[in-house]
């Protein structure tokens, strides 16, 4: 239950619904398979997205990379808890681990500032997290 001293720090943030019209209104080529999740499955949403920037980096379209990349950025600090959860786990992590993983450490260099310091902690996070010891 909550008390009146009760904080909710996704106030005012944005919100799935939100980032997901904006992402398609951005990246209309995206629309479908968006629409075709569930709107509460955000993190898969946010696959369908890291998918896209996978395939920019496979095909060497780095401008198109580079706008996914300031469209993440010029969000980030907007995002409600739910979704910055979808940020590391289903984009940081599908970049980090996926087809062009190799290639990484050249495309983060791509990033814009914020989206970089995101990567980069979610990289140390699951450095961390995947030690032996």
């Amino acid at each position: 239950m909550k008390s009146e001293n009760w904080t909710d720090l996704d106030d005012g943030k944005m919100n799935p619904n939100e980032y997901y019209s904006e992402l398609i209104t951005e990246f209309p080529i995206l629309k479908n398979e968006i629409e075709s999740e569930e709107p509460e499955m955000v993190h898969f949403r946010m696959e369908i997205f890291s998918d896209y920037n996978i395939e920019q980096i496979k095909t060497k379209k780095h401008s198109e990379l580079k706008r996914c990349f300031e469209f993440q950025e010029s969000r980030i600090e907007k995002l409600n808890s739910e979704l910055i959860n979808a940020l590391n786990v289903s984009y940081c992590e599908s970049l980090l681990l996926g087809e062009c993983a190799n290639e990484m450490t050249e495309i983060k260099e791509l990033m814009t500032p914020k989206l970089k310091r995101v990567y980069a902690e979610y990289e140390k996070y699951y450095a961390e997290l995947t030690k032996t010891e």
